[in-house]
């Protein structure tokens, strides 16, 4: 066993369930006549996790890869609207801005006193018109803060507009029913809170989306007559799938389903809220997004008039803390945190995180600080 402490369970889950090693490791040694069956099992396994259909559900070499169809195959016109907030991902930020080249309009949604989107302005700029995607994260990747995601379903719906979440920080958490939820479009990456491996994620599609996705296919058809577009994305645009990856969601969605796993995030957020109530005792720490545990993941974002992030982050290192310092590939949410000269400190716990590893991490913190006062 590793003595490390790991705390950037936001960036990666580690370390991963003994099943899905396991899993994995079978799936990398299957004979290729059993690589079908491995497949669609898995597949299966994972629809069912989210309430889906498997024929609705593309599995994708990452988030971002999923992101990338999602924002991009649909029929944009100039003069197009896209909504979205100021705390995302680059991965979903890229894509949007790159549809300002083709004359689509991206607004960003700003935050109010106590949520991430501002309810009021979104359903104001829905009703200015033309608004056909909202496009966010379910919650930030920085400060772990939830958006409120059935709020912002229903006044898109209200107003015509397909709905894109980026749930890469809640899937594996939550209980997500994308049906009951009613989502348009739900990307993920499993190797976060599902606790898989790298190189697996997905793209959920509701069947009352019609995208515009290039036709591609990789077995012979019927017939030669094919449609120059299909009405979702398929495998080959977005990449071969990892069948060892794969096979791992498969074996970590029954390892989430496990009783003893039912109140994982509740565990999690227990020690985020002791570990929240012991910084605010170290002066010359500032937490950010430091709102009610109820309204977040386990995730805490700091920074110190001390030390900078790096530095905090490269002695933890030493001590055999491993947390994210820097940007975590979130440019604009740290633009709107304030925090855009040299990031933070990011702290993020897991289902397998300890108290006694909470408790080192905040004596070690105290120690780092008080020595360079």
């Amino acid at each position: 066993m590793s003595d490390t402490i790991y705390l950037n369970h936001a960036g990666t889950s580690w370390p991963k369930p003994t099943p899905v090693l396991e899993a994995a490791e079978r799936a990398s040694h299957r004979d290729p006549l059993e690589w079908a069956e491995v497949f669609q099992l898995s597949h299966e396994k994972i629809a069912s996790y989210f309430h889906v259909e498997p024929s609705r559900l593309l599995v994708t070499p990452s988030c971002t890869a999923a992101l990338s169809v999602a924002v991009r195959d649909h029929d944009w016109k100039s003069g197009d609207r896209v909504l979205t907030s100021q705390y995302e991902h680059h991965a979903l930020h890229r894509g949007l801005a790159k549809l300002g080249e083709m004359g689509v309009e991206v607004v960003q949604v700003p935050a109010s006193e106590t949520e991430l989107v501002d309810l009021k302005i979104l359903e104001t700029q829905l009703q200015s018109g033309q608004v056909r995607l909202v496009a966010m994260t379910a919650a930030c990747n920085v400060t772990g803060q939830l958006l409120p995601m059935d709020e912002i379903i229903e006044l898109a719906h209200q107003y015509g507009a397909l709905v894109l979440l980026d749930g890469a920080q809640v899937a594996g958490w939550f209980d997500l029913d994308l049906l009951a939820m009613k989502v348009d479009l739900f990307t993920f990456a499993g190797h976060k809170g599902p606790q898989a491996p790298w190189g697996i994620g997905g793209l959920y599609v509701s069947a009352n989306v019609e995208m515009n996705s290039p036709l591609a296919a990789c077995d012979l058809q019927e017939t030669q007559q094919r449609a120059a577009c299909a009405p979702m994305p398929g495998y080959c645009d977005t990449g071969s799938v990892n069948l060892s990856a794969l096979a791992g969601m498969g074996a970590a969605v029954d390892w989430l389903r496990e009783p003893k796993q039912a109140d994982r995030l509740d565990r999690a957020r227990r020690l985020t809220q002791d570990f929240t109530d012991n910084l605010r005792e170290i002066s010359n720490v500032k937490i950010h997004g430091d709102v009610p545990m109820e309204m977040k993941v386990s995730t805490v974002a700091i920074t110190s008039d001390i030390l900078s992030p790096a530095t905090i982050a490269t002695k933890l290192k030493e001590m055999g803390i491993v947390a994210s310092a820097g940007f975590q590939c979130a440019p604009q949410a740290h633009l709107n945190l304030g925090t855009a000269s040299n990031g933070v400190v990011r702290f993020s716990f897991g289902p397998q995180t300890q108290e006694w590893e909470m408790k080192k991490t905040v004596d070690s913190l105290k120690t780092i600080l008080d020595q360079n006062r």
